[in-house]
């Protein structure tokens, strides 16, 4: 090992390593890249760094509590036990932790895969159910609306991007063709409204706007009152400290 090490570039490299440093060690060793796991209390490893390329020497180490690195020479026998009960040989995605059969269809993963953020997909347990519990931090407002745009997608030219640098690529515009929303005030509430464009030069954001001015002046009626503020609510209001919601 002493031997291999001496074979490396650690020029400017402070010891222990951080992760941040490793991407000095990538430039100065350009055939090697490093991939990083950590291990948490429930034996299930977890990604702490992804290599931005993938060259020819890829190495994965095991960051250990005392801000030491352990190789790993098998992702497929360190991740087997908690992506699969067969504890087969499988090919592991190091970007995204998922795991697949064999190498030909972790390639065809990869083509995908790369053009996204290193992160795993966990999704809940089977009869799972997503429950709110506190209503003591959520206020009742007076008015809500439900709405949703519909469009026509319309294929755009554009000039050749810069390889070189940064780009969002625009080959579509979306073009308003209808909406439908609905109103609830309070105890209150109207039927859904929709609308659908007939012609060309029609504003449909005026047109939604106005409808829905309209809509929520005829379902909710009030009388505008002044509002009850004694003095000592004033001073209970200027000695707060926390908010009241939250």
């Amino acid at each position: 090992m002493r031997k291999q090490g001496e074979s490396l570039d650690f020029k400017g490299i402070e010891f222990p390593m951080s992760l941040q440093a490793i991407d000095k060690f990538e430039r100065l060793n350009a055939e090697i890249s490093v991939n990083v796991f950590g291990f948490d209390n429930i034996s299930k490893a977890y990604l702490l760094r992804i290599s931005k390329i993938k060259r020819q020497k890829e190495t994965d180490l095991m960051l250990l509590e005392n801000k030491r690195y352990c190789l790993d020479k098998n992702l497929s026998r360190l991740m087997s036990m908690q992506t699969s009960k067969h504890h087969r040989e499988i090919a592991i995605c190091r970007r995204c932790l998922n795991h697949f059969p064999n190498e030909k269809a972790l390639e065809k993963h990869e083509e995908k895969c790369q053009n996204h953020d290193a992160v795993k997909i966990v999704l809940s347990e089977k009869g799972s159910i997503l429950v709110f519990k506190n209503h003591k931090h959520s206020m009742r407002v007076p008015i809500v609306v439900y709405a949703d745009f519909e469009s026509f997608t319309k294929p755009i030219d554009s000039c050749q991007p810069d390889p070189g640098r940064s780009f969002t690529k625009a080959y579509q515009k979306h073009e308003p063709s209808g909406f439908c929303f609905h109103v609830k005030c309070l105890d209150k509430s109207s039927e859904p409204i929709l609308f659908t464009k007939t012609r060309e030069e029609e504003n449909d954001a005026n047109i939604f706007v106005e409808m829905l001015a309209k809509e929520i002046n005829r379902v909710w009626s009030f009388e505008v009152k002044e509002m009850i503020f004694s003095e000592d609510d004033r001073a209970k209001f200027e000695n707060a400290r926390e908010c009241w919601i939250c």
